[in-house]
């Protein structure tokens, strides 16, 4: 049998991820910045041309939401590179 959830609930909240995963959070976030920038866009710019939620890109960069898959797809396609790029950053 398939059990079906949505994307989303796959997300946790912040209240319920540990610190390792919310320092892995704030360092994506700030990779995705840097990422954005370099392209010269503005969070508003991104989120227009990836079609996501109007706050999302501002979440992400601040560590404050998880993306999920078709998230990712689309603001790696709309920054021009692989979604392995998004994760290339130093964990420390």
């Amino acid at each position: 049998m398939l059990l079906r959830f949505p994307l989303l609930s796959f997300c946790p909240s912040p209240n319920r991820m540990t610190e390792s995963e919310k320092k892995f959070l704030i360092q994506f976030g700030e990779h995705l910045r840097q990422l954005r920038k370099e392209k010269g866009m503005t969070q508003a710019d991104l989120v227009h041309e990836a079609s996501v939620h109007g706050n999302l890109i501002g979440r992400i960069e601040r560590g404050e939401r998880a993306a999920n898959v078709l998230q990712l797809d689309k603001i790696a396609k709309t920054l021009e590179v692989s979604v392995e790029t998004l994760f290339a950053f130093q964990k420390g």
